[in-house]
């Protein structure tokens, strides 16, 4: 409602200084009605003189063929460097220079606008003297500026305030995350540390057993990975524990992450419901900073997700790990070829608490990529997806 109370005062003086300057422009007509140019050329050269000095809008005098006399235009020179002769004698296909030129064309466009008056020569009303054209005046044309910028500023004013609570609203879910992350943290260290004396304790009750060769080699091999997985869930709650602060990163070599990683889920792709391949092409590539444990973290997220994706009976999951020479970056892609997704899931696979899968928390992209953007300075896009064709991530590093 103010914007539109300022714009109707702005609308209200811009008519009422149109106004004016139509009314003196009409008053001077009539003044040099009554004063012939040629024989009074120096009281009307004091006029406007005058006119030159404190009028607030441009104004051009011109004879019958369309010659300037006189004028008042900021940013031309003064009617005075011309000589009144000089301007009432020369050939109007043939301006003197281009400023003339110019005023000429001008008198011509305020004519074709109507904002002009006529005036006849004095005593013969019915021959035309010439002609008065004038413009907008400066306090016009600055109100009208006035408006555009009153409307630019609310839209960004309006722009600013959305981005903001977008922002807030991102800050927002994103410490929620953190906040659960790092409790399930604190909540994992006690049930683990647990699981591993009674690992220690069933190890050295086993050695003592009296148990046939092959049980007590089966039970060594149980408790093996159980304290493998033990270890591993140790490694997840140190993840979820550095979430949200900053972690040391140290320049090596990505491979032995990515290959430790894929050595994990082999080991357990027997139990998926489908037949699983895993491929791995490994490049030689630059070295890079990163944070071991949470770059894991983000490998064993997409290989997750591939697993959960896949729904043939040949399943094939393919990593890659190649270097960018465009973007100077070293390049992990994880690629399967699962039921994809649609166009409304690729839109929010990124955001804090979405998942396409039922009992999904939303959490793994999410976390993925802040380590990965946050704390490498890095990249993880969804570089395709379509349904029944499979997707492809990408995890770019900077070298």
């Amino acid at each position: 409602m103010a914007v539109l109370y300022v714009r109707h005062l702005n609308e209200r003086a811009r008519r009422e200084s149109n106004f004016s300057t139509e009314v003196i422009s009409r008053l001077l007509g009539l003044y040099l009605e009554t004063e012939e140019i040629l024989r009074n050329k120096q009281r009307i050269s004091t006029l406007m003189d005058e006119i030159s000095t404190t009028a607030p809008f441009p104004i051009i005098i011109v004879d019958n063929e369309g010659r300037p006399s006189w004028w008042k235009v900021t940013g031309f020179p003064s009617y005075k460097e011309y000589g009144f002769e000089k301007l009432v004698s020369f050939d109007p296909a043939q301006p003197p220079d281009v400023h003339v030129a110019a005023l000429m064309s001008m008198a011509a466009e305020f004519k074709t606008r109507g904002t002009s008056v006529v005036f006849y020569s004095p005593g013969s009303p019915a021959r035309v003297q010439g002609r008065i054209c004038y413009g907008q005046s400066d306090l016009a044309r600055d109100l009208g500026k006035a408006i555009a910028i009153q409307l630019a500023m609310l839209l960004v004013f309006s722009l600013i305030g959305v981005l903001g609570f977008f922002v807030m609203k991102r800050f927002e879910q994103e410490s929620i995350w953190v906040g659960l992350a790092k409790e399930t943290a604190h909540q994992m260290g006690t049930p683990l540390t647990s699981l591993l004396g009674w690992i220690q304790l069933g190890e050295s009750r086993l050695e003592t057993a009296s148990l046939p060769p092959a049980t007590q080699a089966a039970f060594a091999d149980a408790f093996r990975e159980m304290a493998s997985d033990v270890d591993r869930l140790q490694k997840v709650s140190a993840r979820f524990n550095n979430i949200g602060g900053t972690p040391t990163l140290k320049r090596g070599d990505l491979r032995p992450v990515v290959e430790r990683t894929v050595v994990y889920f082999r080991r357990r792709l027997p139990q998926h419901k489908v037949h699983v391949e895993i491929r791995e092409q490994y490049d030689e590539v630059p070295l890079v900073r990163f944070h071991g444990e949470l770059l894991e973290w983000v490998v064993e997220n997409l290989i997750k997700n591939a697993l959960d994706a896949l729904d043939k009976e040949q399943g094939l999951i393919t990593l890659s790990l190649s270097y960018n020479g465009t973007e100077r970056t070293v390049d992990l892609h994880v690629r399967d070829n699962g039921r994809g997704m649609s166009p409304s899931v690729r839109r929010r696979i990124f955001r804090p608490g979405y998942s396409s899968k039922k009992g999904g928390w939303g959490l793994g992209l999410t976390l993925s990529r802040r380590v990965v953007e946050e704390y490498h300075g890095g990249r993880l896009q969804l570089l395709d997806s379509h349904p029944g064709h499979g997707s492809c991530f990408v995890v770019r590093l900077p070298i």
